[in-house]
Order: C-alpha cells, then sequence, then structure tokens
C-alpha cells in the first residue's frame, strides 16, 4: 500500500451576496481565497501562497468587526482560509483556527446558505490531517498515523481509503480494537478496491485479539463473500479445524476441492476432519491424495501413518480384551494386522527421511518394528533416536 497517494478535493468558494454588509476585508479576503483556489487548481498552490497571506490579514480583522463578526460568511471565509493555510502550510495552528471556523460557521448558518462551503472547508481540514498521517506513517509513528487519519474521518465521514488507512495505522500499533473497528465499518463497501484483503484480514485480528469465536464468524462471512478466493475458504476451514468443528467443516473443504482438486492442503485438511469424524478409511485416502499430490508432504505423511496405525492399535486392543478367543484364532487375527499395518511403514519412513532427527517419528518407527517382532531393525532405530537425543 502506498500511503503517501492525497486525496484530491475540487474546491469552489461558491459567489453570490449575504444579506448582512460586507465590510472591504470581508470582500478582499473572499477575492483573495478566490485567486488562491483558481492557482490550486491548476496545480500550483505555492505560487498562490501570497494571496492566502492576503486573505488571512484580512479575514482576521473581519471576523473581529461589529458588521461581520456575527456573518456565518465571515466564518465561512476565515474556515477555509485557516483550512488551507494548515494545508498548505503543515500547520497545527491554522488547523485549530479552520476547525473553530467551522464550528461558528455552521452555527451562524441557520439557512444553510454556505452549508457548501463549509464543507469543502472540512474537506480541506481532513486533507490536512490525512497529510498529517502520512508524515506520522513515514516516521513509523502508527499512534500518531492512526489518531491524524481518525481526525481526518471526522471530516470526511465515511472515505473507504481513509478507514482502510486507520485500520492498517491500527494494526501497526497493534491496537486491535480500533483496526477491528475500522475493518468492520469497510464490510458493506464491496466496490472498495481492498475490500477481499479487508474480509480476508478481519478474522486474524480477531485472532489477534484472542477472540477466536469472533474470527471463526467473520472467517465464515469472508468465504461466502468470496467464494472462489482459495485464501478465503482455506482460512475458514483452518479456522474451523482450530475451533475443533472439523465434523461441520467437511462439506466446505469439499466444496472446495472441487474447485482446487491440486491444493494438497486441502486434502490434509479433510484428511483432519475426516479423523476426527471417525472416518479413518476416508481420512487416509485424503492424506494419500495429497501426499500423491505432494511426496514430500511431511504433515501428510506423518498422519497418515498416525491413521493407520491408530486404526490397527485399536483393533489390537479389542483382540486383547476378547477373552473368549483361542491362542490360534489369536495369532491368526494378530498375524492380519501385522500386515495391515504395513501400510503405514513407506509414510513413515518418508517423514524420518525428510527429518532424520525427528524423535516422534523414529519412535513411531521403531513401535512398528516392535510390532513387527524385528529385533534388528527397532535396535537399528533405537540408536538413532540415542543419538538425536
Amino acid at each position: 500500500m502506498n500511503v503517501k497517494k492525497a486525496i484530491v478535493f475540487s474546491l469552489l468558494v461558491a459567489a453570490g451576496t449575504t444579506t448582512f454588509a460586507q465590510t472591504s476585508n470581508l470582500r478582499k479576503a473572499k477575492t483573495a481565497l478566490q485567486k488562491y483556489e483558481e492557482l490550486k487548481g491548476a496545480g500550483s498552490a505555492e505560487l498562490g501562497k501570497s494571496n492566502l497571506e492576503s486573505a488571512k490579514e484580512a479575514i482576521d480583522q473581519a471576523i473581529v468587526h461589529d458588521k461581520t463578526k456575527e456573518d456565518a460568511e465571515t466564518w465561512t471565509i476565515y474556515a477555509l482560509v485557516n483550512a488551507n493555510l494548515a494545508t498548505l502550510n503543515g500547520t497545527a495552528e491554522a488547523a485549530t483556527a479552520a476547525s473553530e471556523g467551522i464550528k461558528k460557521a455552521t452555527e451562524l448558518d441557520k439557512e444553510g446558505k454556505n452549508a457548501d462551503n463549509i464543507k469543502v472547508a472540512g474537506q480541506t481540514l481532513g486533507q490536512f490531517n490525512f497529510n498529517q498521517g502520512v508524515a506520522a506513517w513515514d516516521k513509523q509513528d502508527f499512534k500518531t498515523a492512526y489518531a491524524s487519519f481518525d481526525s481526518a474521518l471526522g471530516f470526511l465521514p465515511g472515505d473507504t481509503t481513509l478507514t482502510y488507512y486507520s485500520g492498517l495505522a491500527a494494526i501497526q500499533n497493534q491496537d486491535y480494537p480500533n483496526a477491528i473497528e475500522k475493518y468492520k465499518q469497510l464490510i458493506p463497501a464491496k466496490d472498495f478496491s481492498s475490500h477481499k484483503s479487508v474480509m480476508v484480514d478481519l478474522p486474524k485480528l480477531y485472532l489477534s485479539a484472542k477472540d477466536t469465536a469472533s474470527a471463526i464468524e467473520y472467517a465464515a462471512q469472508a468465504a461466502q463473500a468470496y467464494p472462489n478466493d482459495n485464501d478465503a475458504a482455506t482460512q475458514n476451514i483452518e479456522l474451523n479445524l482450530i475451533a475443533g468443528n472439523e465434523a461441520k467443516i467437511i462439506s466446505d473443504i469439499e466444496s472446495q476441492i472441487a474447485k482446487d482438486g491440486s491444493n494438497k492442503s486441502l486434502y490434509y485438511y479433510l484428511g483432519i476432519a475426516q479423523s476426527a469424524a471417525n472416518n479413518n478409511d476416508k481420512a487416509i485416502e485424503a492424506y494419500k491424495k495429497a501426499v500423491s499430490i505432494d511426496a514430500n508432504y511431511s504433515d501428510a505423511n506423518r498422519n497418515a501413518a498416525a491413521t493407520i496405525i491408530n486404526g490397527v492399535r485399536e483393533k489390537l486392543n479389542a483382540l486383547n480384551d476378547d477373552k473368549t478367543l483361542s491362542n490360534t484364532d489369536y495369532n491368526t487375527k494378530v498375524n492380519a494386522l501385522k500386515e495391515e499395518i504395513k501400510e503405514a511403514l513407506p509414510y513413515l519412513e518418508k517423514v524420518v527421511e525428510l527429518n532424520p532427527e525427528d524423535v516422534d517419528a523414529l519412535r513411531s518407527l521403531k513401535g512398528y518394528y516392535d510390532f513387527q517382532q524385528d529385533e534388528a531393525k527397532a535396535t537399528e532405530i533405537q540408536a538413532k533416536i540415542d543419538a538425536a537425543k
């Protein structure tokens, strides 16, 4: 994101008359301000600086003159002049004066004759605060940047760019509550260029704020808003897996696989979800698919082996608890399990190959050989375990 991108306003001081008497100072201020606006509109604001200073000198006298000090137009011009000075020179003093002028003009403008120019003064003051925010951002003073962008929003309510920058500054300052607030304000702005990023990042902000429930809620919204976006879909899946909603998310994963069948992570997630739903055969199938896409996918290899081994272990425990079996029948069934568990061996070996010092994987591999009653291999693996400790 380029935070130096300026917000451009088209400013126009409306021509017209006022029912109140005007002194030469008010007329001078209006004329000088108009000349400045013309130069600024032509991209030469700096050349009009002398006109703006002349307008300032004249309007400062007009706001204390008996005939114009209670005139809404006087305070409108005062606000416009000071707002432009603040933006041109970056002066907080002029910004404060402009804010006071806007307040006074609004109070006096009972019929709304100056409403358009009061609004322009506010927009210009918003530009000043935006510029202050950019300067603070460049200095990595994100707290001040947020305050400045937020102040600009007071004059430019609903501006999506300012709202976004405010949120980004809050994130940089680890001010997650304000970041969340700004991002949530952008949810209805579907035409905003960074809308998808906002939707996808909002759940992450909730996680940073340790609000998992809201993270899941907004992850689902992001996936619904952008059903064809892999990042949004994957995040929704991951958060539901973290929250233990594996069984519920299976259909979402399968829908995403239908759109992105070469995504190994989706098959890995499906394996986790199916395993949690006690669908071990489907879990193994999913892990195998992930490995077929990437043979070196360590986590998928590990889970494939673990799921196969756990299934055999459950069957072995059931055999051990069955007191009705004869020794012959028991041994026959154990031998069948020894054959069944062989399916796990290539996955275990791959995990160890990828990380030879993975003690947990080595222990699982030794357990495999212990079950197969292969003492030589079990001793060999134990030596690797001892060396890895």
